[in-house]
């Protein structure tokens, strides 16, 4: 148990994560910062490829310091028996609406052939792989109920545009499994609820980060369909100490990473953001279908359980929804 990891809420540095060397995929992400920092602050060697097409930072950002970083396609990376990397964080993704609809046709093969290149090297190297999957596998529920790792009904099988990432995202999570079954291949898959907090962009159709934007500019704010949708939100911090923990966990796994305390409507974000903002922006109701086209569809409601991470090695949350707005807030007033 790594129980003793955590005080008041902080990850403490583990000798078993120390003078690692790391490669990052999708490192220069939203997500990936914030990965860069906790596993640079815990004294590893950073090595970050991406390809700049989702970056919230830029290569010679100070946060980068130290580290090797290559810009280029995953894909185009060839593994070098020479550089040996102790552990692979592959993040990289077509993210959030306006990514997944980008890629409509295409997003499947991305995803895939994504994996198979992460799982070369780790193959190669002998080292593990983490791969950042997606609370999404989970698929339509009647109503909002308290998701397990070990649920039998996943995606259902409809022709959804946003099911192709879903249903990539599944496939993955599959083909590491049994990739581990036939081989010594080690593995933790994250499956992430909801993540938000600073440097999240609202360009690819993060909901928390639009909501702010327009409040601070006194536009109005714009709730798709009828802002009754259910999301449970994650602060990146909770999400990355999440991932930290399991890459110092020895048995393969599957982790729900996500904070169902923070289970709140759309209509509920839209009107805490106006308060704390202290806008006079409108809060109002929109077609989603007129800003990103006919093939939008809106994901499911779903909330985490995270009992299995909490129990075997003792994650917890730091944030409310009002910090996270606050935090996202502060971000943006000092852009």
């Amino acid at each position: 148990m790594q129980g003793n990891l955590i005080v008041g809420g902080k990850i403490k540095k583990n000798k078993k994560m120390k003078n690692k060397n790391i490669l990052i995929t999708g490192g220069l992400g939203f997500l990936g910062s914030y990965t860069i920092e906790k596993y640079k602050k815990h004294g590893n060697k950073i090595t970050i490829i991406d390809n700049l097409s989702t970056n919230t930072i830029s290569p010679d950002d100070p946060m980068c310091d130290g580290c090797e970083v290559i810009i280029q396609d995953i894909l185009t990376y060839k593994w070098d028996i020479n550089t040996k990397f102790d552990i692979i964080i592959h993040l990289a993704s077509p993210v959030g609406p306006a990514g997944i609809l980008q890629h409509s046709g295409k997003m499947a093969r991305y995803i895939l052939d994504d994996v198979y290149w992460a799982l070369e090297g780790a193959q190669l190297y002998n080292c593990p792989l983490i791969f950042v999957s997606t609370s999404e596998i989970y698929g339509y529920r009647d109503k909002a109920v308290m998701l397990q790792e070990h649920e039998d009904k996943l995606l259902v099988g409809d022709f959804k545009v946003r099911n192709e990432y879903s249903m990539a995202k599944l496939l993955s999570e599959i083909v590491i499994s049994n990739t581990a079954k036939v081989s010594d291949l080690k593995y933790q898959i994250i499956r992430p609820f909801n993540i938000s907090g600073a440097r999240q962009l609202p360009d690819a159709g993060f909901v928390l980060p639009r909501f702010v934007t327009q409040a601070l500019a006194g536009e109005d704010i714009t709730v798709f369909g009828d802002g009754e949708q259910v999301r449970a939100f994650t602060y990146v911090g909770d999400i990355i100490d999440g991932i930290y923990l399991t890459s110092i966990h020895d048995k393969n796994d599957i982790w729900n990473v996500g904070n169902p305390l923070n289970k709140v409507t759309i209509n509920y974000l839209a009107k805490r953001v106006k308060e704390l903002t202290n806008s006079t922006s409108k809060i109002s109701h929109i077609d989603p279908k007129t800003i990103y086209g006919p093939l939008y569809a809106e994901a499911w409601d779903k909330i985490p359980d995270p009992k299995k991470i909490q129990t075997k090695l003792n994650w917890k949350v730091t944030k409310t929804v009002d910090e996270i707005i606050l935090n996202v807030i502060n971000f943006w007033k000092n852009k």
